[in-house]
């Protein structure tokens, strides 16, 4: 019987808990999940600085994770223990959810070690209520002329209900999306549907490079976002949804400080 551990790493290097540390050490081999989310910098060279003996390290993708399970079962059916490590919280994603049901409906043992995800750690940095929060939404890369309008009408639901959103931006073919292209994307959504769900003059919170020393979390309008250098990605975006006053004050005084 063998082991499959999903790992959370946190959302940097600083973060990885020494249960992460450990469970990666108990592994013959480590798949690095290196497209559902990105870090600042975690990456597998730093992966193989912290284990210790001979390790199999794979950089996988999104088919292995999601369309290739079989390789990882096959692993396990041979007695290796395996370790599945992403960014953040590995359980965020439901297809490690998937790869975990099967492993145990084969027999064999299953691990998690949480991490810092990028959820919890940009809502305690926003200083905004965590229970006012509603449904998180990806805004996706246009496909073609086509914009995927999930995003807006999560948006959209969740101010009426006077709830937060946040915003995860795509990841693609090794590309991540800006906060500025992201914000763009939302204003043609806006253009093309008129439920006045965003406007120019919203104010928006955006995180850069959260965990790491450069990070920057600022609130400005959605005008001055979309021309705002950021820096290097990831980002990632609050739309705010009704603000009680000292969240309002936290918004004004402390982050556009």
């Amino acid at each position: 019987m063998s082991v499959l551990s999903l790992i959370g790493l946190g959302i940097s290097k600083k973060f990885i808990t020494e249960s992460a540390i450990n469970a990666l050490n108990d592994s013959d081999i480590i798949i690095f999940d290196k497209y559902t989310s990105r870090s600042c910098d975690i990456n597998v060279d730093i992966l193989r600085r912290l284990v210790k003996g001979e390790k199999t390290f794979i950089e996988a993708d999104r088919s292995l994770l999601e369309n290739n399970s079989k390789i990882i079962m096959d692993y396990l059916d041979k007695t290796y223990n395996v370790s599945i490590a992403s960014i953040g919280d590995v359980l965020i994603a439901t297809t490690h959810v998937s790869l975990l049901v099967e492993a145990k409906q084969r027999g064999h043992k299953v691990k998690v070690i949480p991490g810092i995800s990028v959820h919890c750690y940009l809502i305690s940095k926003s200083l905004l209520s965590s229970y006012k929060f509603g449904k998180s939404v990806t805004v996706t890369f246009p496909y073609n002329d086509f914009i995927d309008p999930t995003p807006y009408n999560v948006i959209e639901d969740n101010r009426k209900r006077g709830l937060h959103t946040i915003l995860y931006l795509d990841l693609k073919d090794e590309k991540a999306m800006t906060a500025n292209e992201a914000l763009q994307i939302l204003l043609r959504l806006e253009e093309k549907h008129r439920k006045n769900v965003l406007s120019k003059s919203d104010i928006v919170i955006v995180g850069a490079r959260l965990g790491c020393d450069n990070e920057k979390i600022i609130a400005l309008t959605v005008e001055e976002a979309i021309s705002y250098d950021f820096g290097n990605t990831p980002h990632i975006i609050i739309i705010p949804g009704n603000l009680h006053y000292m969240e309002a004050e936290a918004i004004k005084w402390i982050l556009m400080s």
